[in-house]
């Protein structure tokens, strides 16, 4: 079962960041003019969906994906969010195994 994962751990982030962060992100600031509401929308769809981790678990993934709202927000670049947010992934499955 824990080699299963690996794959899942591996492509996972380009979902989560290219339909999440970057898809909905630049939709939002188009339709609504505002970098900002399209960040926090991105963050808290985001965080929401993963409350399996539990509330502090939750609570602190969302510390990571604001920075990762920020650095899209800032530089409008994805790849560099999928690739940290690949790392993040492996270093916990890493650990976990």
């Amino acid at each position: 079962m824990p080699l299963l994962a690996l794959p899942f751990s591996l492509i996972n982030p380009f979902f989560e960041e290219l339909i999440v962060r970057a898809y909905l992100m630049t939709e939002l600031r188009e339709l609504t003019g505002s970098v900002t509401l399209a960040a926090a929308a991105s963050l808290v769809l985001q965080t929401s969906y993963h409350i399996y981790y539990g509330w502090a678990g939750m609570l602190s993934v969302g510390f990571i994906f604001i920075v990762f709202a920020a650095c899209f927000m800032i530089w409008r670049r994805a790849f560099p969010i999928v690739v940290a947010h690949g790392i993040n992934d492996l270093i916990g499955y890493v650990r976990l195994h």
